[in-house]
């Protein structure tokens, strides 16, 4: 139900300009064609001068592998390991979909329910003539609402190079939740909601919000309690500790500068999960689950674009 699921290969790669020359491939071993066939891909991967690690995770056969190539940060000589956190961007809808179909089946919301059940205040302008955003709108970004909160970060990608995440954390870290619902509240609709698809941020972040209100609980939380539990995810969350965050990868743009990490003002919903390759290798295997009603209730479909997807 909720988000679209892609079962992916977790390929985790950090970005950045080392030196021109090429890298050395790693070296060959006497292995199976499993990790043969990793090997080469890696060796094939770390010849573009701006990769510098690469991280693979496969599921195959009810077995799973993890695989780590190249320095998380240039010429230091720190190869990832199974312990390195890493920020897992827009995959983190996909454990955000989870739980609402979670929520479904826990009788706490149900798909077409009005979102204004749920939030505090008045939303008169939740509707379009007199067709309200419901759950499911949110959940297929058929909502209407806007891709980013505030809408100058849209504004932003006109100008996409490597400065673009510190530019976006210059905006957010004096984001407020207050100030997220008071930009809800002025917004219009100009459609019927669930008429076409846009994708939005805003979305998952609100569905952040209805599940932390009939859950009592805070978000993270929620994620950490679930799929630590039932996926065997213990190292996926938003929030880190100071240890934690000394094991969380760096990024590195084009021109090789330091990328900064994301702020998390809201919920993190949309995009602030981090997460470890094991981790996301068992989330692999949870997803792949046929007897999980969680998981069987998640990949419903909810909304047909024009794509026929």
């Amino acid at each position: 139900m909720s988000l679209k699921f892609s079962i992916f290969l977790a390929t985790l790669c950090l970005f950045g300009c080392t030196t021109q020359t090429t890298p050395e491939p790693v070296a060959s071993l006497e292995i199976n064609p499993l990790e043969s066939t990793i090997v080469a891909l890696a060796d094939t991967f770390l010849l573009d001068s701006m990769v510098h690690s690469v991280s693979i995770g496969v599921f195959y056969n009810g077995q799973k592998s993890t695989f780590h190539f190249g320095e998380l940060d240039p010429g230091k000589g720190n190869t990832p390991t199974d312990q390195t956190i890493y920020e897992i961007a827009s995959v983190s809808k996909t454990l955000t979909g989870t739980l609402v179909a979670k929520a479904v089946l826990d009788g706490k919301i149900k798909l077409d329910d009005d979102i204004r059940i749920y939030l505090n205040g008045d939303f008169p302008n939740f509707e379009y003539k007199g067709s309200p955003i419901t759950i499911k709108h949110l959940v297929t970004h058929t909502s209407g609402l806007p891709k980013f909160l505030p809408e100058s970060i849209d504004e932003l990608f006109n100008n996409f190079d490597e400065t673009l995440p510190a530019r976006m954390n210059n905006i957010m870290k004096t984001y407020t939740k207050s100030a997220f619902f008071e930009d809800l509240r002025n917004f219009k609709l100009n459609e019927n909601p669930g008429s076409s698809y846009s994708y939005s941020n805003v979305d998952t972040e609100l569905i952040a919000h209805i599940l932390e209100n009939v859950y009592k609980k805070p978000f993270d939380l929620l994620i950490q309690d679930y799929f630590g539990k039932t996926a065997q995810m213990p190292n996926t969350k938003i929030h880190l500790t100071a240890n934690e965050m000394s094991r969380l990868a760096n990024g590195y743009g084009v021109n090789g500068s330091l990328v900064p990490h994301e702020v998390i003002p809201l919920y993190g919903a949309d995009g602030g999960i981090k997460s470890t390759l094991p981790d996301l290798v068992n989330y692999m295997e949870f997803q792949l689950s046929a007897t999980n009603k969680v998981v069987t209730e998640s990949h419903k479909s909810l909304f047909i674009d024009d794509f026929g997807s």
